[in-house]
Order: structure tokens, then C-alpha cells, then sequence
């Protein structure tokens, strides 16, 4: 009697032990799965590399006030590494640092087939980010038509409206290399990303 039980203790064990390293296994697959490889077919899901990389701190975004768009112009080298990545002059510094540490997440997830390194080598990729940010804003965007005075208003619509018109330097920016201004360039424009923090 007691060697069956022993015997059902260590059937159990063993059971047991296989479901576990199944379900490490099964999530580990998943978890691996999220990372796309990025081939010629489907370079606008670097997007999904920004997205789930790019962080910035609580305090920080409590400082933030703009709504603008900047540009991210980027080669793909042949080992799968982001290589000559430029943003917009006039990107914050702090959102500049954390989009750089993003895209830079994609490195080693570009595919190394011949036909996509061949694509990758001669396209300039150029993704366009939309940036707004209102929680460092002195009052909220939907506050500004009521209840404050027409001074506050005014200065709100002024700071808000010198990070909108970084948008038309971003333009020149894409044009821009090694600080000359090229009569034309040939590129990829990706599908803009949105990014940013509504105000409270």
C-alpha cells in the first residue's frame, strides 16, 4: 500500500514538473512573439518597438507643453542596426534622449534576408511623430476658451503656438544633411505615430 502511494507521490511530482516547464516554454513563445521581425513588407511596425520602449517619468511630462510634430529620419545598416538616425532640431531634448533609446530597441529585429538587405541598403526611412503633451500646460486645453482671463488665455495660445511652428522647421529638417539643405530626397515616409500625455 505504501509503495503505491509513494508511487502516486512521485507520478505527481513528475506531472507536475512538466506542466511547469510547458507553461515557461508556452510564455516564453508568446512573449517572443510580440517582437515582429522587420522586413521590407512590414517596416511601419517599428512603430510597435517605439511604442512599448519609449518612457518618460511622471515629473517630467508634468513639465511638458506642446502639440507638434517632429521628424525621424533613419538608414537600416546591414547588421540590423539603426545607423544615421537624425530628429528634428528643435525636439526636446528629453523626448529627443527617449526616442532615440526606442527605435534603438529595434535593433537585431530587422530581418537579414538577402532580398530585405537589399531594400534596406538603398531607402532613407523617415517616420513622422505627432507630439502632444498637456500636462505642463498652465491650464488645461479645453479650459482655455472659459473661465480664465483674456491675458492667461493669450499667453497659453502663445506657448502652445511656438511648439506648433517647431512643426515647420521639422519639414526643413528632413531636408537637412550634414548642415546643408538637399534639393530633394528620396525616402520612405512611414505611417505617423501619436505619442504624448493629455492634460489633466
Amino acid at each position: 500500500m505504501l509503495t503505491i502511494i509513494n508511487w502516486i507521490k512521485h507520478f505527481m511530482k513528475k506531472i507536475i514538473f512538466y506542466i511547469s516547464i510547458f507553461c515557461v516554454l508556452t510564455f516564453s513563445s508568446k512573449a517572443q512573439g510580440t517582437l515582429t521581425t522587420l522586413t521590407s513588407l512590414n517596416v511601419s511596425d517599428l512603430s510597435n518597438y517605439i511604442s512599448a520602449n519609449y518612457k518618460l517619468k511622471e515629473k517630467t511630462l508634468d513639465t511638458l507643453c506642446l502639440y507638434t510634430t517632429v521628424f525621424m529620419k533613419f538608414k537600416v545598416a546591414a547588421n540590423g542596426k539603426i545607423v544615421e538616425l537624425a530628429l528634428s532640431e528643435k525636439t526636446p531634448d528629453v523626448i529627443k534622449k527617449g526616442l532615440e533609446k526606442a527605435i534603438e530597441s529595434s535593433n537585431g529585429h530587422w530581418s537579414n534576408v538577402d532580398t530585405d538587405l537589399e531594400y534596406f541598403s538603398k531607402k532613407t526611412f523617415i517616420l513622422p511623430i505627432v507630439l502632444f503633451y498637456g500636462r505642463g500646460c498652465e491650464v488645461g486645453t479645453g479650459e482655455l476658451e472659459i473661465n480664465i482671463s483674456e491675458e492667461r488665455r493669450a499667453k497659453e495660445y502663445r506657448k502652445l503656438n511656438n511648439t506648433a511652428r517647431n512643426a515647420n522647421y521639422a519639414v526643413m529638417d528632413i531636408l537637412k544633411s550634414n548642415g546643408k539643405y538637399l534639393n530633394m530626397l528620396e525616402c520612405v515616409i512611414l505611417s505617423p505615430l501619436t505619442m504624448g500625455a493629455s492634460g489633466y
